[in-house]
């Protein structure tokens, strides 16, 4: 039987703002936070400090976001030692998820090379987090080397899934007009953790005056879950088929409005339209 708890990614609230964020996720009920692996460096020797933070606010840590350019030939030594420490404090934490973003998008799209120095790298470091008790997911994801539902097919058909799973964002494969729910089915049995947000179309568009459209997703075209044209019941059902026991984890990369007011769109999504217990598990 399927197992849902739900967290909250502190993304929306910005990266120098962790504790209104984890102020804010804890007066939403929410029982889990995800956030940035730079927590590793913050907290490095003081694990108990950041376990505290979370504890006096009822929280438990659901994943680290972690990664980088690791299609990158020369990068990936550096980068699988840090990923690997980064699996070392979600150990201490008592927290099994890391999710690995692959970075920016070579100009021209990845070539057959960046797929084989991704796999091998994904492959080492989910070794590694596997010894520790911990799950390394892949989060295909707009202007990555992994976009496409192609480009998942090919880094999959290329790591071990005994040791790399997938971290899964409905909202960044429908953003590049591809259908989430075939890749959610076809990779159910290692879909290990989610990204739940929407892809609104009307708000994709260059921000005036701000990033251009390749440095996304700093734009604003993601929108509070029901806004948008993901079929975020679909993959809920998709995963019970599954037996998924594991996080959902509410993820907005910028709010139209606050992050609590994101946060309350959000929320009664999940209670009302979803019917999950924000502070328990959800069947």
């Amino acid at each position: 039987m399927a197992a849902f708890r739900c967290a909250c990614h502190q993304i929306t609230w910005g990266g120098d703002r962790l504790l209104e964020a984890l102020d804010d996720i804890r007066d939403f009920g929410y029982s889990g936070v995800e956030t940035f692996a730079t927590v590793v460096d913050t907290y490095a020797g003081r694990e108990d400090a950041f376990a505290a933070l979370l504890a006096a606010r009822g929280l438990k840590l659901a994943a680290l976001y972690g990664g980088g350019p690791l299609s990158e030939a020369g990068q990936t030594g550096e980068l699988i030692a840090r990923n690997l420490r980064i699996g070392q404090f979600l150990q201490r934490l008592g927290s099994r998820q890391l999710v690995l973003g692959t970075g920016r998008r070579p100009a021209g799209g990845p070539t057959a090379e960046h797929f084989l120095t991704l796999a091998k790298a994904c492959d080492e470091i989910g070794q590694g987090c596997a010894a520790l008790g911990v799950v390394a997911g892949i989060h295909p994801h707009f202007n990555n080397p992994v976009q496409f539902s192609a480009e998942v097919d090919r880094i999959f058909d290329l790591v071990d899934t005994r040791v790399v799973k997938l971290a899964f964002d409905p909202a960044h494969i429908a953003k590049v007009h591809e259908d989430p729910l075939r890749v959610a089915e076809r990779y159910r049995d290692i879909l290990v953790y989610v990204h739940l947000k929407d892809y609104v179309p009307a708000l994709d568009t260059d921000v005036p005056g701000g990033a251009a459209r390749e440095d996304a997703p700093r734009l604003a075209f993601f929108g509070e879950l029901g806004t948008g044209t993901v079929d975020t019941k679909g993959l809920i059902d998709i995963l019970r088929r599954a037996n998924y026991d594991g996080w959902v984890t509410v993820e907005l990369d910028r709010s139209q409005t606050s992050p609590r007011q994101s946060l309350d769109v959000n929320t009664r999504y999940l209670r009302e339209t979803l019917g999950f217990n924000v502070s328990g598990v959800s069947r």
